[in-house]
């Protein structure tokens, strides 16, 4: 056998063997573990564990690598491996009734944290892709940055999403609040069951829906008093903090092709939620098609080809009346409802966004600063720079992490 030959036989060996090496360590880094959990820990009330599945587990290199693959302006630095988990939980719906919901829980490896990050999530609409059912999404890439540095991270799915079949509650505060609090109850039982400790220091952060989330989780949250919940921080990303005033008029102007989605999205929960008959605000065209696009299966591409490229379209004569001449009407009143701007945060609070963000405009972050400044809150809006929506994500993230980890000092400048 000539050398050259030899050679290639071994590189084919040797190729063999690395992709098997790697294939070993991808299947035991991302098959699903159930987590054993005794009766005792589980419940039938709301808060109550169900279940919980061990679905990834990475070293630090490779949480590094994910992390750096989404090309953050400012690097994030990974410490730790970490471990994920998708819990099921027990939560009471916008009705009154008792539904399942799920989330994401990240441990970082070999480490006891001293502090829970809780991260809510932007605008999804299919459940594949929230936080705890994505692998290499939204929910592993943040769970890489808090989780990565030593904390434990806390994302809920919300109902509706993940292993959620009921209605989402688009931008309805209440139940987007008490869904949230009761997955932390849940989270704070299997961190218990498996390291035995639960820090009580938490800090609050979402993006876009997560920002307005954040406050609202806040705010009750700090109504609850409850010691082993203690919110120390709070860095909402690109929040619709001001529904009736800023963001949905920002919405109507159809300044983004996504504009009819967040529309659409928020009619039909809201008709449903406040059980009012969809057609007193959709238009007869689209009145039959807007609960068929949000059954948590198609995706935004599809939402947004099905929809008028124009807002206005998507809504009846008589709405557009009372919205443009300020009369009152059911819709208006409930935008208003679910505003998170009016109260005052008792933690510091820093919110970052973009300059040139138009889905949800600079002028939320700058009036919530007035107004809880206002109330006297240790509050600070923050630019960072002129970009787009996902881009003052990407350009936040790493300012909200840096900021915890100094404790989130009211002396920092964020």
């Amino acid at each position: 056998m000539s050398l050259r030959r030899r050679i290639f036989l071994s590189v084919v060996v040797f190729l063999f063997a690395l992709g098997g090496l790697l294939g070993i360590i991808a299947y035991s880094a991302l098959r699903t573990l159930t987590v054993s959990i005794p009766e005792s820990e589980k419940g039938t009330g709301a808060g109550a564990l169900v279940s919980a599945h061990r679905i990834a587990r990475f070293p630090a290199f490779v949480a590094q690598l994910l992390l750096s693959s989404v090309g953050l302006p400012e690097p994030i630095s990974v410490s730790h491996g970490i471990t994920l988990y998708r819990v099921t939980y027990r939560t009471t719906n916008y009705d009154g009734s008792d539904v399942v919901a799920s989330g994401l829980v990240a441990l970082p490896n070999d480490a006891r944290a001293d502090r829970v990050v809780v991260y809510h999530h932007g605008t999804t609409v299919q459940r594949r892709t929230a936080p705890s059912e994505s692998r290499f999404g939204e929910g592993t890439l943040v769970a890489a940055a808090v989780s990565g540095n030593g904390s434990i991270l806390v994302a809920p799915d919300y109902i509706g999403l993940g292993e959620s079949q009921a209605l989402h509650p688009y931008m309805y505060a209440r139940t987007t609040s008490s869904a949230s609090i009761d997955f932390l109850r849940a989270a704070r039982r299997l961190v218990e069951h498996l390291q035995g400790a639960w820090p009580d220091s938490l800090y609050l952060t979402g993006f876009s829906q997560g920002g307005q989330a954040t406050f609202a989780v806040e705010r009750d949250l700090e109504k609850l008093h409850d010691p082993r919940f203690q919110v120390k921080a709070c860095a909402p990303i690109a929040g619709p903090f001001h529904l009736r005033e800023i963001s949905f008029p920002n919405a109507m102007a159809g300044k983004t092709k996504s504009d009819p989605l967040y529309l659409a999205y928020i009619a039909n929960a809201y008709s449903q939620i406040y059980h009012q008959p969809l057609r007193t605000i959709v238009a007869a065209e689209y009145v039959d098609v807007v609960p068929s696009l949000f059954d948590g299966e198609h995706s935004i591409e599809a939402i947004e080809t099905a929809l008028p490229t124009e807002p206005r379209k998507l809504f009846t004569a008589e709405f557009l009346e009372a919205f443009d001449k300020h009369k009152p009407h059911w819709f208006l009143d409930a935008l208003a409802e679910n505003d998170v701007m009016d109260w005052t945060p008792a933690a510091p609070v820093r919110i970052y966004y973009g300059d040139d963000d138009l889905d949800v405009p600079a002028e939320e972050a700058r009036q919530a600063e007035t107004e809880m400044k206002r109330r006297h809150a240790d509050v600070r809006a923050i630019s960072v720079g002129p970009c787009n929506h996902l881009e003052s994500a990407l350009r936040a993230i790493p300012r909200v992490i840096r900021w915890f980890n100094e404790g989130a000092s009211t002396k920092s400048a964020g």
